[in-house]
C-alpha cells in the first residue's frame, strides 16, 4: 500500500503531496505501529477529503459542530474547511483511513462543464463544512460501501485503477453535491470574516512557533484585540491561543524526536519551548511518557542519543 504523506506548504495550511503530479488523489492510513492517536491540531487544506474510520472512536469538529465517529463511520470534509481530530477512546485503538483529491480529480481544468456544474457548487457552499455518515443508519450503506471500495482500488493500484476510482467518487459526488444544494444540510451562522481572521491567526502562529509569541502579537496579525482574540479562539476553535500555540509545538517537537536526531534541548529550543524541562512537562501531560520515553517506544528502539 502506498500512504500519501501530509506536508505543510509554508506552514500555513496542510498541503497535500500528490504521488502523481496528473492524478491528484492521495490515501492516508494510520500507520498500525505509529505514535498513539493524541491529537491532531487545527489544520485545513484545499482538497476535498472522505475518511473512514476503521477502529476506536474519534471527536471530530469544525468551527460549527462537533460529532462522534466509530469504527465503520466515516466523514466528508469540504475543502478549506478548519477541522481537528481528537481521540475519544483508547488512543492506541483508533485507526483512520482518508482520501484526498483536489476538483481537478473530478472535474478536469477549472471551468470545464463539470468542474463549474458540478464541483464549484460544493467548493463554495461555505456553509457546508463537514458531514458525519454514520455506518449504523441503513441510508448510508451504499455511500460507504463505494468509500470502501475506493480505498481497496486506491491502495491496490491494479490496471484501470484510476479510472474505477474517478469512477466512484462520481458515484460518490453526487451525494455530496445534494447535500450543498440542501439547505436543511448547511450551517445557519457562518461567518466568512471570522473564518478568514482565525485562519490568518493560525498561519501566523504556524510560521512563528519557535519564536517568543503573546496573544498581543497574534491579535495584531488578525487587526482585532487581545480580548477579542481570546473570545474568537474560544468560540470558533474551543481553547485560547496560547493552548493551540503549545498544541502545535507539541506537536512539532514529537515528529522531530521520532525523525531528528537533535537532542532534547535542540528540539525545545527550536519549537519554542525553551527548556527541556518544559518540553518534557507538556508531553507528560499530554502522552504519558518523557521525550526518552516517547522516542525509544516509537522509534522501535531504545534511545542512545544524548538527551540533557
Amino acid at each position: 500500500m502506498y500512504i500519501e504523506e501530509i506536508d505543510r506548504e509554508g506552514r500555513v495550511k496542510e498541503r497535500i503531496v500528490y504521488r502523481n503530479r496528473a492524478f491528484h488523489y492521495g490515501l492516508y492510513t494510520t500507520p498500525e505501529h505509529a505514535p498513539d492517536f493524541n491529537e491532531f491540531p487545527w489544520h485545513w487544506h484545499k482538497d476535498f477529503e472522505f475518511g473512514l474510520v476503521l477502529s476506536g472512536k474519534i471527536l471530530y469538529k469544525t468551527n460549527y459542530q462537533e460529532f462522534l465517529l466509530e469504527a465503520g463511520d466515516g466523514v466528508f470534509i469540504n475543502a478549506g474547511v478548519l477541522h481537528t481530530l481528537v481521540p475519544a477512546d483508547n488512543p492506541s485503538e483508533i485507526r483512520l483511513q482518508s482520501q484526498f483529491f483536489d476538483r481537478a480529480f473530478l472535474a478536469g481544468e477549472a471551468g470545464s462543464a463539470f468542474d463549474i456544474r458540478y464541483v464549484l457548487p460544493v467548493l463554495e457552499q461555505k456553509r457546508l463544512d463537514a458531514v458525519p455518515v454514520y455506518g449504523a443508519r441503513p441510508e448510508n450503506r451504499s455511500f460507504l460501501g463505494l468509500l470502501r471500495q475506493a480505498l481497496v482500488v486506491g491502495a491496490e493500484e491494479d490496471a484501470f485503477y484510476e479510472l474505477r476510482l474517478r469512477s466512484l467518487f462520481s458515484s460518490l459526488w453526487e451525494q455530496v453535491y445534494c447535500w450543498a444544494t440542501d439547505e436543511q444540510m448547511t450551517l445557519g451562522d457562518y461567518n466568512a470574516q471570522e473564518d478568514h481572521r482565525i485562519k490568518q491567526i493560525l498561519a501566523y502562529i504556524q510560521e512563528h512557533y519557535g519564536e517568543k509569541l503573546t496573544v498581543r502579537d497574534m491579535a495584531a496579525t488578525g487587526h482585532i484585540s487581545q480580548r477579542e482574540c481570546y473570545r474568537l479562539f474560544q468560540r470558533r476553535l474551543d481553547m485560547t491561543p496560547i493552548e493551540y500555540l503549545v498544541s502545535f509545538r507539541l506537536q512539532c517537537a514529537r515528529q522531530l524526536l521520532l525523525e531528528s536526531e537533535k537532542s532534547v534541548l535542540e528540539i525545545a529550543l527550536e519549537t519554542g519551548f525553551g527548556t527541556s524541562s518544559y518540553l518534557g512537562k507538556v508531553l507528560k501531560q499530554h502522552c504519558g511518557l518523557s521525550p526518552r520515553e516517547y522516542r525509544a517506544r516509537y522509534c522501535g528502539a531504545p534511545d542512545k542519543r544524548a538527551i540533557p
